[in-house]
């Protein structure tokens, strides 16, 4: 620092030494201050703390006109790295109360202003009055809280890595080896080129004071090889860390000579007695290797050097300031630590809140999902037991109608039957033959009745089989409208109508035959006049497309949604059972096919369906 600001000094003197507060901002002394207090702080920072000011630079800088000047600007993040500054010069220079007053009156001045900056250099610059003093326990503390302080401002990358160092050397100081190494690890994550000369060089000092406490004198050895060559440009409370760590490489070696050498070097300098603990470590250190070489008349000597060091240091560095200061530190760090337990109190406070709150919105999510699920619940057994009670009508119904349908044949059959038996001579053989026919349609019309309620139990239970083959559909319409006109007797016309020669299809004839069927005979019954047309066409090349067109009385459009159901009838007074087009449905599904009432047409009633042409086997797995 000395070497910056030197011409720096020189040109304060060619002006007058001091400039007046009073002159304008754009003054030459103004842009000196400026100059000074930035090129301070800048030399501070490059040689991690270790230069400093002397007394007469100081007095030449005239400090307390540029504290004065940053003070009423406002500048205080300038003012207490200045004080920091000031504080480490004092301590160096052996001035501890001064040191001490500074230094409590900077952290009073930071707490007043709730500057964190300032907060984390004056309990920085407290760390180093304790090391001095020898309260290393309080300078861990005010160290570690600044360190706390640095990291959430996320910032300040040169004063964590010097503060990293003071860690590092307090730690080593007091046997904590573990933390040493950790503080080390993070000083080692910044990169190289982030690091000025000397900041390399400190960090490569103390890296190999760690690896010589850890025992690993090679990779002690390559750091320190690292060093040699920036020597020339290290300032000396660099160059004192330097000598004090060759010397004990060349202890741990076994050449005690050599480090002896390197020691009475450190002690030679003129500036061997910058830091009052480092001098005394020396001292001692002297004394204790003297011993390992036998020269116990030297090593007695050299102790009383130390006690009489030890003396003089206790009592011109050790006044009762300190106390006031350390008590001070310790009732703000407790005041501190009761902040910190009430913003964690508060923190869990509001944590066991937010835990409550999702735990009762999780609950009555949940007892709202319950609630619904209930209420779906109800709903599917509200809708279940009207299915119910509608399957118990439509089975009522078709009980009802199934003891019609079936005696109105059978007392046919019966009478006609006994008739016929009887030796009644007062029939001709043409009223014979009429009762023939008439006990032959009815013995048909109880046939079909059983055969749709066996077709319909199959389909119930999934054992319908299906025979599936090609067929021409348009010869197969020709026989159903054949089949249809011979079995009734039509009051209307029944015509089959097709623009296609031959169409074939893979179907179960029989199947299909009896849809066809049940929907020609369906339209006789409800058609007195006028026409019923089956029309069969293509609706795309792949799908026939089949209509049942009549002119009778049609279907209801409320009926229209349901007359596919079982049991569903049209007319409950017409005859039938009502499972003819649930049948037919069926059959129509299970061919890949669609049925439907048209319900545009209105002059009467067309049910349509459609049927593929080619019968796909994996429809077969859905059927």
């Amino acid at each position: 620092m000395r070497n910056l600001l030197k011409h720096l000094i020189l040109h304060i003197l060619c002006f007058g030494c001091i400039f007046p507060l009073s002159a304008r901002e754009d003054s030459p002394a103004e842009n000196i201050r400026g100059t000074i207090q930035n090129k301070m702080i800048d030399a501070f920072h490059d040689s991690m703390g270790f230069d400093y000011l002397t007394k007469e630079e100081s007095e030449v800088i005239n400090l307390d006109s540029i504290f004065d000047y940053l003070e009423s600007t406002k500048q205080y993040g300038t003012y207490f790295e200045l004080e920091r500054i000031l504080i480490k010069s004092s301590l160096f220079r052996g001035e501890i109360r001064l040191a001490i007053d500074r230094s409590e009156q900077m952290y009073s001045k930071a707490s007043a202003l709730s500057h964190t900056l300032g907060t984390a250099l004056a309990l920085n610059a407290i760390g180093e009055v304790y090391s001095y003093t020898g309260r290393n326990k309080e300078a861990g503390a005010a160290h570690e809280q600044a360190l706390e302080l640095f990291d959430q401002m996320h910032s300040e990358e040169i004063h964590v890595r010097m503060l990293l160092v003071e860690l590092i050397e307090y730690n080593l100081r007091i046997r904590d080896f573990h933390q040493a190494a950790h503080f080390m690890t993070r000083l080692n994550r910044f990169p190289v080129e982030k690091l000025s000369s000397q900041e390399q060089a400190v960090r490569h000092i103390f890296n190999a004071y760690c690896q010589l406490f850890n025992g690993s004198v090679k990779i002690a050895r390559q750091h320190l090889d690292e060093v040699e060559s920036m020597k020339g440009k290290l300032v000396p409370g660099i160059m004192q860390h330097f000598l004090i760590a060759d010397a004990m490489y060349w202890e741990r070696i076994g050449e005690y000579e050599k480090s002896l050498t390197t020691y009475d070097a450190f002690l030679n300098t003129n500036y061997a007695e910058i830091n009052s603990s480092l001098y005394k470590e020396v001292l001692q250190n002297k004394a204790d290797l003297l011993i390992k070489m036998g020269r116990k008349e030297e090593a007695y000597e050299q102790y009383g050097a130390v006690f009489s060091y030890i003396k003089s240091s206790f009592e011109k560095n050790y006044p009762k300031e300190i106390d006031q200061l350390t008590t001070r530190f310790q009732a703000d760090r407790l005041t501190y630590q009761n902040e910190r337990d009430r913003l964690f109190s508060y923190r869990l406070y509001l944590g066991g809140i937010a835990v409550c709150t999702l735990a009762l919105l999780l609950f009555l999510y949940l007892s709202w999902k319950k609630i619904f699920r209930l209420r779906e619940s109800k709903r599917s057994q509200e809708v279940m037991i009207q299915k119910a009670e509608r399957a118990i009508r439509k089975k009522n119904m078709f009980l009802s109608n199934m003891s019609h349908e079936v005696r109105t044949p059978l007392n046919a059959i019966v009478g006609f039957s006994a008739v016929l038996a009887s030796d009644d001579d007062s029939f001709d053989e043409g009223s014979r033959k009429e009762f023939c026919e008439i006990i032959k349609v009815n013995s048909f019309q109880l046939l079909k009745l059983i055969n749709d309620i066996l077709d319909f139990s199959d389909f119930e239970s999934d054992n319908i089989t299906f025979n599936i083959h090609p067929y021409d559909a348009v010869k197969l319409c020709k026989e159903a409208t054949e089949t249809v006109s011979a079995s009734r007797k039509l009051e209307v016309e029944l015509r089959f109508d097709t623009e296609l020669s031959e169409l074939m299809i893979e179907t179960d004839d029989a199947r299909l035959r009896q849809v066809l069927i049940n929907i020609l005979v369906n339209a006789t019954k409800f058609t007195k006049e006028g026409s019923i047309v089956l029309k069969l066409e293509l609706s795309d090349r792949n799908t026939a497309f089949f209509s049942v067109t009549d002119t009778g009385c049609g279907i209801p459009l409320e009926k229209q949604g349901v007359i596919f159901e079982r049991f569903e009838k049209l007319n409950d007074f017409a005859q039938g059972t009502g499972l003819g087009l649930s049948i037919c449905q069926l059959i129509v599904t299970h061919m890949r096919g669609r049925i439907w009432v048209d319900s545009n047409y209105t002059q009467g009633a067309r049910f349509c369906f459609t049927h593929p042409l080619m019968y796909k086997l994996k429809a077969e797995g859905i059927a």
